[in-house]
């Protein structure tokens, strides 16, 4: 099924956001973006009810009261209370599982959407993200978990689940978590670390197709993660062309994540990508 992510639409409600998803599709993703809305959870439900919209949940997501780098890997209870906040939404949303970039190996600031180096010498191991895992599939057994692969940013060492190898590696190790397949991600990551990407969406597909939960869909410069619109010409609407059986059989959510684009770009976006995944 194809969606279209709320940060696609510039707004500091998110409301506002979901209303204006709504003249596009039903299929909406929340995630972050948004200020804090008090009493957003029963205006969620009700617009779902009055709109019969469909969600996912991803990552930042509710907008918490005060801004932070939520990372999946640190057991701290403000991380637990974040995702204890996220379950909720998901379970009164009807939503099958909860999807979360993967983590970060060390505590990072946020400037104007960069990470910066908080100076703090706490470090983070896959052991963290383990920990985690078990406690989310303890307290919520019936919410699947997906992570997210990340990218390079600002160094290559910053975040888990850069490399194709690494992206296994999670996947072998905790067989009871899925994938978000961000192809936007892993196109900068196989540029900054040397791994061919056709031949990683290839394994991924072949090899993992069954826990691949989600796609998320945004074109870049192979440098940075630019939130550009699918384009006809763009790799990643090759990819989905070459994959969409596999998409199709094995229940795949696709969502567009384009920012900083104006609503008719968004639009053409999701139009072009429903004409592949109908």
């Amino acid at each position: 099924m194809l969606y279209l992510s709320t940060s696609a639409i510039h707004s500091k409600s998110m409301v506002e956001c979901v209303e204006r998803c709504a003249q596009i599709t039903k299929n909406i993703e929340l995630s972050g973006g948004s200020d804090y809305e008090d009493g957003l959870l029963p205006k969620l439900v009700e617009i779902k009810r009055r709109m019969g919209l469909n969600f996912l949940l991803h990552a930042y997501f509710p907008p918490p009261i005060r801004h932070f780098i939520m990372n999946f890997a640190e057991n701290s209870e403000k991380t637990r209370e974040f995702i204890r906040e996220a379950a909720a939404y998901i379970v009164a949303l009807e939503i099958p599982y909860y999807s979360v970039h993967s983590g970060f190996k060390k505590s990072f600031g946020l400037r104007k959407e960069i990470l910066i180096d908080s100076g703090e010498t706490s470090a983070f191991t896959i052991e963290d993200i383990e920990k985690s895992v078990l406690y989310f599939k303890s307290e919520y057994p019936n919410i699947g978990l997906a992570l997210e692969n990340l990218y390079p940013n600002p160094d290559r060492s910053c975040c888990f689940m850069i490399h194709i190898e690494e992206i296994t590696e999670m996947l072998d190790r905790f067989p009871g978590i899925y994938l978000l397949l961000d192809l936007g991600h892993l196109k900068i990551a196989s540029h900054l670390t040397g791994f061919n990407y056709a031949s990683a969406v290839e394994l991924l597909f072949r090899k993992y197709a069954q826990r691949i939960l989600e796609l998320h869909l945004s074109e870049n410069d192979s440098l940075t993660d630019r939130h550009q619109p699918i384009r006809s010409d763009s790799i990643q609407y090759d990819i989905v062309r070459q994959y969409v059986n596999v998409i199709n059989e094995n229940r795949i959510n696709v969502v567009i994540e384009t920012r900083y684009s104006n609503f008719e770009d968004v639009k053409e976006c999701f139009l072009l990508m429903s004409g592949l995944l109908r």
